[in-house]
C-alpha cells in the first residue's frame, strides 16, 4: 500500500475526533470503512497508531509522531 493524502486525512480526523465513529461522520464515510482504512494504515507503519478504549481512541506515542507529521 502506498500512503496517500486521504490516508493522512483519516489519521488526523481520528486524532482530532478521538473516535473512529465521529471521524467517519465528519469525513462522510462509514465507521467500518474508516476502521478498515486505519488497520491498513497501521499495517503500513508496522505498529498501532491508536489505543482503542471504551470511550474512543488515543494516539500511541508513535501515533502522536505520525499525526504530527501528517
Amino acid at each position: 500500500m502506498e500512503l496517500e493524502l486521504r490516508h493522512l486525512r483519516v489519521l488526523c480526523a481520528i486524532a482530532d475526533a478521538g473516535s473512529v465513529g465521529r471521524a467517519a461522520a465528519e469525513l462522510g464515510y462509514s465507521q467500518p470503512g474508516i476502521s478498515t482504512q486505519l488497520r491498513r494504515i497501521e499495517r503500513h507503519f508496522g505498529e498501532p497508531l491508536f489505543e482503542r478504549g471504551p470511550t474512543g481512541v488515543r494516539p500511541t506515542g508513535y501515533g502522536v509522531e505520525v499525526v504530527a507529521q501528517a
